[in-house]
């Protein structure tokens, strides 16, 4: 039963870990190998670079809109009683 219990408490963390430690680092390469073109090198030596699909570049770009969202999202949640002591606005409803 104590084990169950301490599973029960310990998964949300674990998974809230997992999504935002490697998850939002994880969407930024995506993003990153989705912007970049691909460079081949011919026989004579000079490097040729393709650029991506411009549908591509727009998921890329998509991604890092999401990405600076939730970077903003997770600064408001840390400076949540902060903006509600000086400002008296109660983001996310949680500040006392």
């Amino acid at each position: 039963m104590l084990l169950a219990e301490i599973f029960h408490k310990i998964y949300p963390v674990f998974l809230a870990g997992l999504v935002f430690g490697a998850g939002l680092p994880i969407l930024y390469a995506v993003a990153v190998r989705l912007v970049s073109g691909t460079a081949t090198e011919t026989a004579d030596g000079t490097v040729k670079v393709e650029v991506q699909h411009p549908l591509a570049r727009v998921a890329a770009y998509a991604i890092f809109v999401l990405l600076a969202l939730a970077i903003f999202t997770g600064i408001l949640w840390i400076a949540k009683d902060f903006l509600y002591a000086y400002t008296g606005f109660n983001l996310f409803g949680v500040a006392d």
